[in-house]
This record gives structure tokens, C-alpha cells and sequence, in this order.
């Protein structure tokens, strides 16, 4: 009998919480919308992408951003009271393209100050960069798991070899690459303060396991014989550290005492007073150095 009694219990307890999903439509008001501008350009030999889009509500899908098109965007180098300008041309969709050439001397320069300038929709707008030296790299060290070790799967791993510059407040952006695709999830950000990822009193030294090691792998899916692995690291600005350890914050904003979610700072601001509308994104220059291997 209390068996069968246990049974009826459960029953109506089902029937009764299934009945109370509902599904809730949450309405956000979108806000005013804002022109983002993700300036971030290298001095690799290769073309410099500039993108220009419109803001999105907060639920929208990632990557729906439409991009801006007819704006005039070009970099300017400010080193030493000259001013070389580096235009950009609107590819289409959002994109503004400038194309390098050694030849002409038409590159980016470390320690040369630099100035964006955005001309779109009656607002123009600006932002400073430095282009900081960055760490070279020695090499990538490969390791093979055969799948005994916990926490490793069977498969083959890279290992960053390089050292932190000499000098404190050395900051960089570490980029793994797989068969040429960027790994650009928010928690695949690899970020260095020195030899570590928090300002600190160590200087000079091996980067520490988890930028050198941690973030560089998956191990979730290690690579395959013939998987090509390329590892770039672009020196940022100290105020770019910090805008990318905000994206990184304000990604696991969650739980029940998550605050409200907000938008993230920018180092790009209007010029003219009676602005069209707010700006969001970032402007950085970097120097970049990269090695890439093949899996055997």
C-alpha cells in the first residue's frame, strides 16, 4: 500500500511541474544604437582588416552584426611630427582593407605612435596606439600523450618556448591557430602580464604553464597526425589587456549574483561635440611574432 501510495505521488507531482513550464519571452529595449569599430591591426605582411558595424540588441545572434559600408577610415603615424597616412579601402560589408608593402615602406613600425581616424555618418572619430615591441618565439614543442596521463587524452600537444621581454609591464595577446582557423572563443583569450597573467613582480622569464601550455591546447579534442598549429603572439597596449580581460569578465557574468550586464569601455571617441551616435570597440597596433608546426 505505501508503495502504491509512493507511486500516485509521483505521478501527480509530474503531471504538476510539467505543467508549469511555461516558456517567458523576455522584452529588452535595444538601446540607442552604436557604431563598433574592431581595429585591431598588425605588422604582419598581410592585408589589415578594419571592420565597421552596427550594434545589436543583447539577444540577438552573435555574428548578425550588418556591417557599415561608405565611411573613410585610415590610420595615421604621428612618430617624430610626421604624418604618414595609411587609407583603408571599403571592401564591402563592414570591411575597410589596407594592404602592407615593404617596398614603399608602407608598414606598421614598433614604437611608432599611431592615430585612427573614422569618418562615418557625420561623426568622426579617434583613437591613439603605440605599437610595443613583442617576445619572439624560440619554438613549439611537441608532445605526445598516449591517453595514461589524467586530464590528457591520447593525441599530440604544443608547448609554447618563449621568455617574457626584459623590463616590467610587458603585455600580450597569445592567438592559437588550427589549420589556419583562429580559435577566437571568448575563453580561448590568452593573455600575458609579463611572464604571467596578472600584474606581478616576475619579469624576464618563461611564460608560465597555463598561457604557454593550458590555453595554447584543446583537450578536449588534441590534434590528429597532419594538423597544422600556428602560435602568434601580439604585443597590446596596456589598456587593451584590460578591455579584453573585461570581455573575459563580462562573459562569465552569471549565476544568482551575476550584476546586470553592460557595455564594455572603448578607447575610440567622437571628435565632434554633437555626436549621431555612442561608439564602441577598441584600436590596437601590434607587433607580432608566430611559429607554426605540422602534428606528426
Amino acid at each position: 500500500m505505501k508503495y502504491l501510495f509512493r507511486i500516485t505521488y509521483l505521478f501527480f507531482a509530474i503531471v504538476l511541474f510539467s505543467a508549469c513550464e511555461d516558456v517567458i519571452k523576455v522584452n529588452v529595449d535595444p538601446g540607442p544604437e552604436r557604431l563598433i569599430v574592431d581595429a585591431f591591426v598588425n605588422n604582419l605582411p598581410e592585408k589589415q582588416v578594419i571592420r565597421l558595424t552596427k550594434s545589436i540588441p543583447y539577444f540577438a545572434k552573435s555574428g548578425s552584426e550588418p556591417g557599415v559600408e561608405g565611411a573613410t577610415v585610415a590610420i595615421v603615424d604621428t612618430t617624430n611630427g610626421g604624418l604618414k597616412i595609411f587609407n583603408f579601402s571599403d571592401s564591402g560589408n563592414g570591411n575597410y582593407i589596407f594592404k602592407p608593402n615593404a617596398i614603399t615602406g608602407d608598414t606598421f613600425t614598433v614604437d611608432h605612435n599611431y592615430v585612427l581616424i573614422v569618418v562615418e555618418g557625420g561623426d568622426t572619430l579617434i583613437s591613439l596606439s603605440r605599437m610595443q615591441p613583442t617576445a619572439p618565439i624560440d619554438s613549439l614543442h611537441i608532445t605526445a600523450e598516449d591517453g595514461n596521463t589524467v586530464g590528457f587524452k591520447k593525441g599530440n600537444y604544443v608547448e609554447l618556448k618563449a621568455n617574457d621581454l626584459k623590463g616590467y609591464g610587458n603585455t600580450y595577446w597569445i592567438k592559437t591557430f588550427v589549420n589556419d582557423t583562429f580559435r577566437n572563443r571568448v575563453f580561448d583569450i590568452n593573455l600575458a602580464y609579463d611572464m604571467t597573467q596578472t600584474p606581478n613582480n616576475q619579469d624576464g622569464g618563461e611564460f608560465i604553464w597555463p598561457i604557454r601550455y593550458g590555453a595554447i591546447n584543446d583537450f578536449g579534442n588534441p590534434g590528429k597526425t597532419g594538423t597544422k598549429v600556428r602560435v602568434e603572439i601580439h604585443s597590446i597596449t596596456l589598456e587593451t589587456y584590460y578591455y579584453l580581460n573585461l570581455i573575459i569578465s563580462e562573459n562569465q557574468n552569471g549565476g544568482l549574483f551575476a550584476t546586470p550586464p553592460t557595455n564594455i569601455g572603448s578607447n575610440i571617441f567622437n571628435f565632434n561635440q554633437q555626436k549621431k551616435r555612442a561608439v564602441g570597440g577598441f584600436f590596437n597596433v601590434a607587433a607580432v611574432s608566430r611559429k607554426e608546426v605540422t602534428l606528426p
